[in-house]
């Protein structure tokens, strides 16, 4: 029992782990995402204020359509930071929803793991109990091996080979023997 809950302490370590890695990443993803999109805008902004400076430049021949090219240019630049904006949520949003599905599956190999390791304490006992069952190796023995080996066994033996029979692999020709032996025993 020990070792069950051992192993199932070093699996809930280990999915822990990866979930912790797996939102690290996720988490530098964002941050990387949101330096792009810092970056783009410092740079946007840095072109615009040059072409700015080079439109009101005296004596250029653009400076008398700088009004124009300006609201042209804004317009464009409006564009360009409302596309990296929609493009970061885009990215947000899927990150979001990549963490979500990450956490239900973890949570759900997490249960799956835990109902694998909560034996019901009846069968834990039953397993100690199968550890000195009548008959040694009964689970890889045939009909006609396990049929040899009833004539050694008490009333007693024979109830519990029969209740095992019965709710592991039900085979009829040894349940209908054991049955002959358990009436003939006991009257």
């Amino acid at each position: 029992m020990m070792d069950r809950s051992a192993a199932s302490s070093r699996m809930d370590h280990a999915a822990e782990g990866a979930q912790a890695e797996w939102l690290s990443a996720m988490q530098s993803l964002a941050e990387q995402i949101e330096k792009q999109q810092q970056n783009s805008q410092q740079m946007t902004q840095e072109l615009i204020n040059t072409y700015m400076r080079l439109l009101n430049t005296p004596g250029s021949y653009l400076s008398g359509q700088a009004e124009q090219q300006q609201q042209t240019l804004q317009q464009t630049a409006q564009q360009w930071m409302e596309q990296a904006q929609t493009q970061q949520q885009t990215f947000q949003q899927q990150a979001q929803q990549q963490q979500q599905s990450f956490q239900q599956m973890t949570q759900e190999l997490m249960s799956g793991y835990a109902e694998l390791f909560n034996i019901p304490i009846s069968y834990a006992k039953e397993g100690l109990k199968d550890a000195q069952f009548p008959i040694e190796g009964y689970d890889d023995l045939n009909v006609e091996e396990v049929s040899a080996r009833l004539d050694a066994l008490s009333a007693e033996e024979l109830r519990e080979v029969r209740d095992y029979e019965e709710r592991t692999k039900n085979r009829e020709t040894i349940l209908e023997q054991l049955d002959r032996r358990i009436r003939g025993g006991s009257s």
